[in-house]
């Protein structure tokens, strides 16, 4: 077997093992946040831990079936065994980078994070009511809106622009 392909497969297992670990820490993490009524709860194999194990078994079955392609030597069992190792890595990535979404916004919603949409602002200080004004006029307010990120808000404005 090329020298090249061993490596490959020593990076793709080092990357394998990290990612399985971090998959299932994130599902237990995932599963053991509280969601207000526990009551309700059911724990069944839909459940976050559950569904990370069987992720974590199926990428494990497919790498080795991968390896196994590798080794044959054939043109066709070669691309068969590279592809399946590079299908079952961006399918790691994917189940990592949905795991962090959803631990992030159910820590959002826990911590009870909350951005004002719009915010109301005093331009100017209203008017004192005296005895030589005869109309008083109300504070006047603007309407602004606020964001934290200058690319939401761009994509926001692009959104809203009426033409």
């Amino acid at each position: 077997m090329n020298e090249f392909l061993i490596l490959l497969l020593g990076i793709v297992a080092v990357f394998a093992v990290g990612c399985s670990i971090a998959l299932l820490v994130l599902g237990k993490m995932i599963d053991q946040f509280p969601a207000g009524d526990e009551s309700k709860r059911t724990r069944s194999i839909s459940s976050p831990i559950e569904t990370t194990k069987i992720s974590v078994v199926l990428f494990w079955a497919l790498f080795f079936v991968g390896v196994f392609a590798l080794t044959q030597g054939t043109r066709f069992m070669l691309i068969l065994g590279i592809t399946t190792l590079f299908a079952i890595c961006l399918f790691m990535f994917t189940a990592l980078a949905f795991s962090f979404a959803v631990l992030s916004t159910l820590r959002g919603r826990g911590q009870g994070i909350k951005m004002p949409v719009l915010q109301m602002v005093p331009v100017g200080a209203p008017a004192a009511a005296t005895a030589h004004t005869e109309q008083v006029q109300p504070a006047q307010m603007v309407i602004r809106k606020r964001y934290n990120n200058p690319v939401s808000d761009f994509m926001l404005n692009a959104l809203l622009k009426k033409e």
